[in-house]
């Protein structure tokens, strides 16, 4: 069983979230593999090292650790860039025996949240009220200046102790709500304390007291937060100060709802999610009047798309018993008629048990949406192309990989093959995917030519990627006819990108991607993106023309050397392949059989080891060779046996270099008087099985070294009588093999497999065993079977 610290490394190294730690000198001794990813930064480049010595600068390094020696959290972006271009969100603070943990985060999800504190940053130290935060265990981590003000000393005098440490019996008193809070998580309000601060020392005064718990994402207590109101003169005139405390009151909610709010753009709105307050801040990003955004009219800047679905979300949160923050990210249309992607997040403000106003904001995330989204994209058309295995296939799956997602229209053009001598390019297109809503380009036929001002055709003769905004006058400019730009305005083009893919040093082919209606106009960034498409679309596109190229070889192979076994008297011949490289149809495995000049059968079937045209080649060479050897001694009247051919074809084959490994069994089939005989040579190969009429299969067992060790290795013939309505099988080790055998069992299926099977007619009984192997190396199969007459 594992050690419990075994096993809490491993839920560390396996967590979503970047997780680092330090020890008490400052040098990291954790670095998950999420903060690997978020940072580009390799574990091993990291840990072991100083934080001063890393990638941050030695004065920001020490701050950040005098703060967190000191007992403070510490939080912000990673002030440097990291190895992947993004910028970092981190937490950190102490842990046990002076170490220091923290956590890491893509500052997309924190960007927000750091706007937010900045905000309430400014309403901490503004706030008319005191205001202090204390850890877990009672101690101040901090106070603003209204405690400063209202009770003397220095926060100084505070931070890092407990309230009856620095006030004696009375912080003692005070601490009591807040002990009681920081365990059961309940609020405490308005708590009257009367006494003497500073032990003693100060002066008579009272106090009203609320009490708040502060918790993590989790839910987890992690604080409590401190309202302090000078009640000494509301005790002496209680009744003119009501009203003021109860608004009071209302703003300490309003403010404890704010500190849980993002962004920049604050607004109130009403329980039911409906605008009764103006938001200028938030009229200023959509361009809205104020009438249009009272009540619903907000939600008319929200794009169609995505506006009934916010309609039913501010719904449910309204009706929900306990509401909770609500976070919403849809496109806004913005004053300058553009749709961006925004993120709502809005808490509710709760008095007498129900829910009476949400604050919330709008942050504009529309940079991060759209760099997150291209990626995306990249990734799903490398994929996509990746799998196709054709040329022009391979441009498809690209054109659907974009459209919608990125493009509402793609168009790949393919080049006439040669220079482009005129001033015109031409060729062909290859193909068009347009968004579900837009219908087709005007049809100018399969053919096209751009002249030389046309962006397809400048993309072309320079080789590089452009960015073209489109208006009625630059269309007229590239030639496009009246029917092309009445299509251009219907359709809301605004901008396009023109890509170039080349092959083996040309460009074969143009890449165009085009952005209408409502699409935000393509940018710099954009054009960087579908450059990087372009460059793996042209990797893709040699690798497709390859990839041809070698099947058509291989067809060719596999057609000259893997033919139909001939017709041969008093027996009957099947054969199967099967490659494991199925896409290019040839492996290392073969079979033959041919008539020799007595009048007998030669069989083989070999395995060279590979899975590709080499083995394929080499193949070729052995089968040819093999040929070769068992004609010619067969005519010459010389050693003709199985092992005598078998032992010459290693010898050439090794004086060559045609091969360093490969098996096979040889053999001939001849009639004597009225019996069939196979007399074999086995060169290492899996025995071959033998089935006569009546008993069970069989292993011909016994064989020699494989070809290419030994040349001169002694080789032996081995006989049997096939009698009649017999069947014997030659294969190639992909048939049985399997990775995981202990008890060798796939000889035994081999043979079950042949029995259950056997009575069947010869073509049926090969298709047999192909489709039922066992076999899950995925190795090249080859079997030949032979049927002797009944």
């Amino acid at each position: 069983m594992d050690r419990p610290a075994d096993v809490l490394a491993g839920v560390v190294e396996a967590l979503p979230a970047g997780i680092f730690a330090l020890d008490a000198s400052g040098r990291f001794i954790l670095w998950n593999a999420a903060a690997e990813r978020l940072t580009g930064w390799a574990a091993a480049d990291v840990v072991g090292h100083d934080v001063s010595g890393s990638t941050l600068d030695v004065r920001t390094a020490d701050r950040i650790l005098d703060e967190l020696r000191e007992g403070r959290a510490f939080s912000g972006r990673l002030p440097a860039s990291t190895a992947t271009g993004r910028s970092v969100y981190f937490r950190a603070a102490p842990g046990p025996g002076g170490t220091i943990v923290g956590l890491l985060r893509d500052v997309v999800d924190t960007g927000a949240e750091d706007e937010a504190f900045a905000l309430l940053d400014a309403l901490w130290e503004t706030a008319p009220v005191g205001l202090a935060y204390f850890d877990i265990g009672g101690r101040y981590r901090r106070v603003n200046g209204a405690v400063l003000d209202m009770d003397g000393g220095s926060a100084d005098d505070r931070i890092g102790r407990t309230l009856e440490e620095v006030h004696g019996p009375t912080g003692a008193a005070m601490a009591e709500g807040l002990i009681a809070t920081l365990a059961d998580g309940r609020t405490r309000t308005d708590v009257p304390v009367q006494g003497r601060l500073w032990h003693g020392r100060g002066p008579e005064q009272d106090w009203r007291v609320n009490y708040y718990a502060v918790r993590s994402p989790d839910g987890t207590i992690v604080g409590g937060g401190v309202v302090i109101t000078d009640a000494t003169a509301a005790e002496r005139n209680r009744r003119e100060l009501a009203a003021v405390a109860a608004e009071r009151e209302h703003a300490l909610n309003r403010y404890q709802s704010l500190v849980e709010a993002t962004s920049a753009a604050v607004w109130i709105r009403d329980a039911d999610g409906s605008a009764s307050s103006d938001a200028p801040a938030l009229r200023a990003i959509t361009g809205q009047t104020a009438a249009e955004y009272m009540g619903w009219g907000f939600a008319d800047a929200v794009h169609p798309d995505h506006r009934d679905g916010l309609r039913r979300a501010w719904r449910a949160a309204a009706a929900a018993e306990l509401a909770g923050v609500f976070t919403r990210v849809y496109r806004l249309r913005t004053a300058a008629g553009e749709y961006r992607w925004f993120r709502t997040r809005a808490v509710p403000v709760h008095a007498g048990g129900r829910v009476v106003e949400w604050v919330g904001t709008e942050t504009d995330i529309d940079d991060a949406m759209r760099s997150r989204e291209r990626l995306d994209v990249l990734a799903e058309a490398t994929y996509a192309m990746k799998a196709a295995l054709d040329p022009e296939g391979e441009l498809a799956a690209l054109a659907e990989a974009v459209v919608p997602a990125f493009a509402d229209l793609c168009r790949v053009y393919l080049f006439d093959p040669g220079p482009q001598r005129s001033r015109a390019v031409s060729g062909r297109r290859s193909v068009t995917r347009v968004a579900r809503w837009m219908r087709h380009p005007p049809a100018n036929g399969e053919r096209f030519a751009f002249r030389d001002s046309h962006p397809i055709a400048r993309s072309m003769r320079t080789g590089t990627p452009m960015l073209v905004p489109i208006t009625t006058d630059t269309m007229q400019e590239w030639g496009a006819g009246g029917e092309q730009v009445r299509w251009g305005r219907e359709i809301g083009a605004n901008s396009m990108l023109v890509a170039p893919i080349e092959s083996r040093g040309e460009v074969v082919a143009a890449l165009l991607l085009m952005s209408c209606r409502d699409r935000a106009r393509y940018t710099e960034d954009d054009l960087a993106f579908v450059r990087e498409l372009a460059e793996r679309a042209s990797i893709a596109f040699d690798t497709a023309i390859t990839f041809q190229q070698s099947r058509r070889v291989s067809v060719a192979l596999q057609s000259a050397m893997l033919a139909t076994p001939p017709a041969h008297p008093g027996v009957e011949i099947e054969a199967r392949y099967l490659p494991a490289a199925a896409e290019l149809q040839i492996g290392g495995d073969w079979y033959d059989a041919f008539p020799l000049p007595g009048g007998g059968l030669a069989v083989g079937v070999g395995d060279v080891v590979g899975h590709d045209l080499p083995a394929a080649a080499t193949m070729g060479q052995l089968r040819s060779m093999l040929r070769g050897l068992a004609h010619d001694s067969s005519s010459e009247g010389g050693d003709a046996t199985p092992s005598a051919v078998v032992a010459r074809l290693d010898r050439v084959a090794c004086g060559l270099a045609v091969t360093a490994f490969t098996t096979l069994i040889y053999g001939t089939l001849t009639r004597c008087g009225e019996r069939t005989l196979f007399r074999w040579s086995n060169a290492g190969h899996p025995a071959p099985v033998l089935v006569v009429p009546g008993a069970a299969p069989r292993l011909l067992r016994g064989a020699d070294v494989v070809l290419g060790v030994d040349p001169e290795a002694g080789r032996h013939d081995r006989e049997v009588e096939l009698p009649p309505g017999s069947t014997l099988l030659l294969y190639t080790d992909g048939l049985m093999e399997r990775r995981d055998d202990p008890d060798d069992r796939a000889a035994a299926e081999l043979l079950e497999l042949v029995r259950s099977g056997v009575d069947l007619p010869l073509p049926a009984f090969c298709d047999h065993l192909v489709r039922g192997s066992s076999a899950d190396t995925g190795d090249d199969i080859a079997v030949l079977a032979v049927r002797v007459d009944a």
